[in-house]
């Protein structure tokens, strides 16, 4: 068996943070790429199964292969086995931080919970510190009582407040009664304004048909007037007529006669318009 490599029979490395490799041969133990290699990532678990090749120091391409197969297959299961390990150590990794991460989200969890009876006791204790306010307030004004020299008792302070009633009572019927007495003499204005424009239009409608009646019995005054003065002509040129055949003494009587009767008919047409 050549000293260049070296298999490990120590069974499963879970836990192995830098696994050994090969330290006489071409391959170095502080650099091992590629494949099964202390570089080893997630990312390079789909690489298929290849052959390490590579060396510290060595330009890829130009690595020196194996010369006997049968080191060349232990080269070959020794990195698969490198890969099986880093796969398990990689899947024991995640594991762990899976559950850090559940032991995280459930510390959040009961973080959440004691936020939640903080926020009631926090209640709790506003409405305790609420009484005890009122408490103190209360206090306050009872000893402001007991040494006030002009205090006079609880039953003074009921009487006070019965009288400070009554006058609060007293008050609110006045305002009452004022607001009654407003509202009713307002009525009584508008009412009494009503009646003054009812009578205003009355007054005017009994003056439009007086003049009306006025101005009817003027003109039939008019017509009548005329229809006399003409008979009263009709009836004097007449009377002239018949007295010129008659004596002078005839004559003069007749025309004595018939001139009182004029005046009187010039009377009546006078008087009558």
């Amino acid at each position: 068996m050549s000293r260049d490599f070296i298999l490990f029979t120590s069974g499963s490395r879970l836990l192995s943070e830098s696994p050994l490799l090969p330290s006489t041969s071409g391959l170095s133990s502080e650099s091992y790429t590629g494949p099964g290699g202390d570089d080893l990532s997630i990312s390079e678990l789909s690489l298929g199964d290849r052959t390490v090749t590579s060396v510290q120091g060595v330009e890829p391409g130009n690595e020196t292969r194996p010369s006997n197969p049968e080191e060349a297959e232990r080269i070959k299961k020794h990195s698969g086995k490198l890969r099986a390990e880093k796969l398990q150590n990689d899947a024991f990794n995640l594991k762990k931080l899976n559950a850090h991460l559940k032991s995280f989200n459930d510390a959040l969890g009961d973080v959440g919970s004691q936020n939640e009876t903080l926020a009631a006791q926090l209640e709790q204790t506003e409405s305790l510190l609420n009484r005890y306010v009122s408490i103190l307030s209360g206090s306050e004004e009872f000893a402001r009582l007991v040494f006030d020299d002009q205090w006079q008792g609880a039953e003074a302070d009921e009487l006070i407040v019965a009288r400070e009633q009554r006058e609060a009572e007293e008050r609110i019927r006045n305002i009452k009664a004022e607001r009654e007495a407003a509202a009713r003499r307002e009525q009584e204005r508008l009412e009494r304004e009503e009646r003054e424009r009812a009578d205003q239009k009355e007054r005017e409608q009994t003056e439009k048909d007086r003049k009306e009646h006025a101005a009817a019995r003027g003109g039939v005054r008019g017509v009548r007037g005329t229809r006399a003065s003409m008979r009263a002509t009709r009836g004097t040129r007449t009377a002239s007529s018949s007295s010129r055949p008659s004596n002078t003494s005839a004559g003069s009587a007749s025309s004595s006669s018939a001139a009182p009767r004029g005046s009187s008919t010039t009377r009546g047409l006078s008087r009558r318009t």
